[in-house]
């Protein structure tokens, strides 16, 4: 380098630039999951070109609006090694389909290792193509002090429900980094909105008057609404330190009671019906049970000062009643649209 150079060194420029001569390009594993599909749409309407990586020409057509879909399998980044060249950033949300019926621990194991393996693949590709990848976890990354809150700075998780596999993730992310790659790691709270669990879990048998909940309720969860999280990323995109963890969570835990009976009154449903946990180990599966009522409180004052993050929509009584009304909208109003597809919140609008 000359001393010239050493003088006046070239100025950092940010991943994101408003006044760049082209719009960055983000590409998305899982851009039609629960969490793809939101980040999609934050970043189409942003000014993002969008890739989605999807499997057939079914789920192409499942795409958010304006997201340029590329055939590729998730295990085999190898085939879809021009998609990330074109990228500024790529974001992994993909998680393969569960198999139906019960999951023990061996179960839990076994999906963690594949996941793993998952993410060392797309981690290396990107790593080698010198990209920033941006990675989805969850708050079960970390495991919780005695008052049930976690921080970026706590201890990775002991293993219980989805914590074994995000420890084993997070595992593969640091051996990544201890490489060159360049991440960051999303780890939201339970997130609620169009697709995945919430609707398939709680919104569609409610609305055939099935309302349940594990035992009284009582155990302590923490949500954060759909559209909230696609601001999160976005702004971990324009924003975010490579190297750093963001927790993402509302304002204010809940509990799975709370949040599943406020779901019933929205939707018009039942009250949700008590099912005592020794009767949904044999359906569910005693790993499966567990899962499904296990997270942390989460401290999200990281992703507001680094970031700038706020939810829009801070407690569950703020955003359960828009996403509700949302899918009565689409399944109600609009039946011609696809069920699972994304569609503008009815308060966007």
């Amino acid at each position: 380098m000359s001393e010239h150079d050493k003088n006046n060194p070239e100025p950092l420029k940010p991943l994101y630039d408003p006044v760049a001569g082209h719009a960055p390009a983000a590409l998305v594993t899982g851009p039609t999951g629960a969490i793809g599909r939101v980040v999609c749409r934050e970043l189409v309407q942003n000014g993002y070109r969008v890739l989605g990586i999807v499997r057939s020409s079914d789920q192409s057509a499942r795409l958010p609006y304006a997201v340029v879909p590329i055939q590729g399998d998730i295990r085999d980044p190898g085939r879809w090694d021009a998609a990330i060249t074109r990228a500024d950033v790529v974001i992994h949300a993909a998680i393969p389909p569960a198999p139906k019926g019960p999951k023990d621990r061996a179960y839990a194991v076994r999906e963690a290792e594949e996941l793993a393996a998952i993410l060392g693949g797309i981690a290396t590709a990107v790593r080698k193509k010198k990209k920033r990848l941006i990675v989805t976890s969850s708050a079960l990354v970390f495991e919780p002090n005695k008052d049930g809150w976690v921080t970026e700075s706590s201890g990775y998780s002991e293993g219980k429900g989805y914590g074994i596999r995000q420890r084993r993730i997070y595992r593969t992310v640091q051996e990544q980094r201890k490489k060159g790659l360049k991440a960051i790691v999303m780890c939201p709270a339970y997130v609620y909105g169009p697709g995945g669990w919430f609707e398939k879990s709680l919104l569609e048998p409610m609305s055939r008057g099935e309302s349940r909940m594990v035992g009284e309720g009582n155990q302590t969860m923490h949500y954060v609404e759909g559209s909230d999280v696609g601001r999160a990323y976005r702004l971990a995109i324009e924003h975010g330190v490579d190297g750093d963890d963001y927790l993402i969570g509302d304002d204010r835990p809940s509990t799975h009671g709370a949040f599943t009976r406020l779901v019933a009154r929205e939707m018009g449903a039942p009250a949700p019906v008590a099912v005592p946990e020794e009767d949904l180990i044999p359906i569910m599966g005693e790993w499966g049970l567990e899962a499904m009522v296990t997270c942390p409180k989460v401290d999200s004052t990281r992703a507001r000062e680094r970031l700038g993050w706020t939810p829009h929509y801070k407690t569950i009584e703020e955003g359960v009643p828009v996403v509700v009304r949302d899918y009565k909208w689409r399944r109600e109003i609009a039946p011609e649209l696809e069920p699972f597809r994304l569609v503008q919140h009815r308060s966007w609008t």
